[in-house]
C-alpha cells in the first residue's frame, strides 16, 4: 500500500463518520476544492454561498424558524478548516507522517442532507521527522498557511469580525488535536478545549452553547447543547 493511502486508512479507522482517501493523481478529485476556494475568495466571489443557503434553509426547515445567517457562516467556515486540520493533526498523532496539507491537495465532498464534509482527500503524505510536539508543530504550520487567508477572505454575508476569524482558525486546529490525541489514549482523556470563537448554535430554538463555547465562561449559569 502507498503511503498517503495507508496514512489516509488509519486516519480513517479513528473517524466512523468521516471517509478519508488518498487517490493517486489521475484519480478526480472531489467536488470542494480547497485551491478552487481560495482563488475564488482572492477574486471577490463567495464560493461557499451555495452551502451557506442550503445548511440554512435544512436548518429552518428543522427547527420550523428563520434561521439567524450567523448560524450558517460560522458552521461552514468551520467545517471548512476542519478537512486540513483534522487530517494535518491526526496524521501527527498516529505516527511519524505528514500529510501534504497545501491547498491543492485537499478536496471534500458534504454529506448529503447534512451539508458537514463527509469524504475528505488529500494527495500526498510523507514521513515526518521529529517527535509528537515536533510534528504537530509543522502540521500546524502547515494548516495556518491555507486556514489563514481562507478565514480573512471568507465574505459570507454577515459580519464576522477579526477576533471571531482568528480564533476560529486557532480553536478548530485545537480541537482537531484534542480529538487525535483521545484516539490514542486510555480514559480518562483531557477536557475539552475552551474556545474563544462561538458557532451560534445558541441562537436557534431550544438549542444552547457547545462545551467550551466562550458565552459560558461569561455565562456561568448557560446550559450546555446536547
Amino acid at each position: 500500500m502507498r503511503l498517503p493511502a495507508l496514512v489516509a486508512s488509519l486516519i480513517g479507522e479513528r473517524l466512523p463518520w468521516l471517509r478519508v482517501s488518498a487517490p493517486g493523481a489521475e484519480t478526480p478529485r472531489l467536488a470542494w476544492r480547497w485551491d478552487e476556494l481560495l482563488e475564488a475568495q482572492a477574486a471577490g466571489a463567495d464560493p461557499t454561498r451555495p452551502w451557506r443557503e442550503a445548511l440554512r434553509a435544512s436548518t429552518a426547515q428543522q427547527y420550523a424558524t428563520p434561521t439567524p445567517p450567523a448560524m450558517p457562516a460560522a458552521f461552514v467556515l468551520q467545517w471548512v478548516l476542519e478537512v486540513p486540520a483534522t487530517v494535518g493533526a491526526y496524521a501527527a498523532v498516529l505516527g511519524p507522517w505528514a500529510v501534504d496539507l497545501s491547498a491543492a491537495s485537499l478536496s471534500f465532498e458534504l454529506a448529503p442532507g447534512q451539508h458537514h464534509p463527509c469524504h475528505v482527500q488529500f494527495r500526498g503524505a510523507t514521513r515526518a521527522e521529529g517527535d509528537r510536539d515536533a510534528r504537530l508543530e509543522a502540521a500546524q504550520m502547515a494548516y495556518r498557511a491555507i486556514a489563514t487567508p481562507f478565514a480573512a477572505q471568507y465574505s459570507p454575508g454577515v459580519r464576522l469580525g477579526p477576533h471571531q476569524r482568528h480564533s476560529m482558525v486557532a480553536d478548530v486546529w485545537a480541537i482537531a488535536v484534542h480529538r487525535a490525541r483521545q484516539s490514542v489514549l486510555q480514559p480518562p482523556t483531557p477536557a475539552v478545549p475552551e474556545r474563544d470563537s462561538c458557532c451560534f448554535i445558541y441562537t436557534l430554538p431550544g438549542a444552547h452553547e457547545c462545551e467550551g463555547c466562550p458565552r459560558l465562561r461569561r455565562s456561568p449559569g448557560a446550559r450546555l447543547s446536547r
